[in-house]
C-alpha cells in the first residue's frame, strides 16, 4: 500500500525521496556509531592487561614491517601502484588497499604525494573517457532524480560543491562521478582540484593507517580511521540535506507558478 506523501519542510516529498533520505541517514549514523565504537575500543587498548596480550601481535608485525622496509626498489613499488591507479579505470580494484599499501611502504608524505598523483591519472582518465563516451550508468540513474539532474546540468556553482561531497561520501563510484562531469563538458582543471579536495582527507588517513599498520590498536592508526568515518557520516547527511534544499526549492518555484497561473485567470 503506497504511504502517504507528508509535508515536510514544505515540500510535498515522493516515496523514492523519502526511501533516499532514510537509507541515507541510517548509513551516516551508523558511520558515526562507527568512529565513536572505534574511540572508545582505542581508549580500552591503553588498559595494561589489555594491551599486555597485544605485545605479541605487535612482534611479529615487527617481523613483517622489517620486510617491507628491505624492498630493494622503492621506484618498482610506485610504478605498481600507478598500474594499479591506471588498472581501476575498467577493474573494480579496492583504492582505500593501494593507499593503505603506500603507506606501509613510505614515510607518510611521500605515500600521499605518490597517491594523490595516482588518483590524479585514474581521475584525468575517465574524465576524458566520459567526454568523448559519454556519462554512462550514473547519468541514467541520475534521469530518475530530475531535482539532482536539473541541478548538475544547469553549471552553477552548487555543482561544484556537489562534487566535493560526492568525493567525501564513502562508495560513492569514483569512475562514475569522473565520467559524469566529464560527459557534462565540466571545466578539467577544476573538476581535478575539487575532486582531490575531497579525496585528500582519505587519502591522508588511509596513507596514516599504512604507516601505522604494524600498530593497528595504536592512537596513530584508529584516530584516522575514526576520522574517515566521522566525515562521511557528515557527509553523508550533508548530500541529503543538499538534495531536500534542491527539490525543496523546485517545489516551491512550481507552487508559485501555479498559483501565479490562477491569478491571471
Amino acid at each position: 500500500m503506497p504511504c502517504d506523501n507528508k509535508f515536510l519542510g514544505g515540500t510535498d516529498l515522493t516515496d523514492r525521496e523519502l526511501t533516499r533520505r532514510k537509507l541515507l541517514n541510517i548509513l551516516a549514523c551508523v558511520l558515526l556509531i562507527l568512529a565513536v565504537a572505534l574511540s572508545v575500543l582505542t581508549f580500552l587498548m591503553q588498559i595494561n592487561d589489555v594491551s599486555s596480550a597485544y605485545e605479541e601481535v605487535l612482534s611479529r608485525l615487527a617481523e613483517f614491517e622489517a620486510a617491507v622496509a628491505s624492498i630493494p626498489s622503492k621506484w618498482l613499488v610506485i610504478l605498481v601502484i600507478f598500474l594499479i591507479y591506471i588498472g581501476k579505470v575498467i577493474i573494480p580494484l579496492p583504492i582505500t588497499a593501494v593507499c593503505v599499501i603506500a603507506g606501509m611502504v613510505f614515510p607518510t608524505p611521500v605515500a600521499v604525494a605518490v597517491n594523490f598523483a595516482g588518483m590524479a591519472i585514474l581521475l584525468t582518465i575517465k574524465f576524458y573517457w566520459g567526454r568523448h563516451l559519454g556519462g554512462g550508468t550514473i547519468h541514467k540513474i541520475l534521469t530518475r532524480y530530475d531535482n539532482v539532474r536539473r541541478m548538475m546540468e544547469s553549471g552553477k556553482r552548487s555543482t561544484d560543491w556537489i562534487l566535493v561531497l560526492f568525493r567525501l561520501v564513502p562508495y560513492f563510484p569514483i569512475n562514475s562521478i569522473s565520467q559524469l562531469y566529464g560527459a557534462l563538458e565540466y571545466d578539467y582543471w577544476k573538476f581535478l582540484l575539487l575532486s582531490l579536495l575531497g579525496f585528500t582527507p582519505k587519502i591522508i588517513s588511509y596513507s596514516m593507517i599504512g604507516r601505522h599498520v604494524y600498530n593497528p590498536f595504536s592512537l596513530a592508526f584508529m584516530l584516522p580511521i575514526v576520522i574517515i568515518f566521522t566525515i562521511s557520516g557528515v557527509s553523508i547527511l550533508a548530500v541529503n540535506k543538499f538534495i531536500d534544499i534542491v527539490a525543496n526549492n523546485k517545489n516551491k518555484k512550481t507552487a508559485e507558478a501555479v498559483s501565479a497561473g490562477k491569478d491571471e485567470k
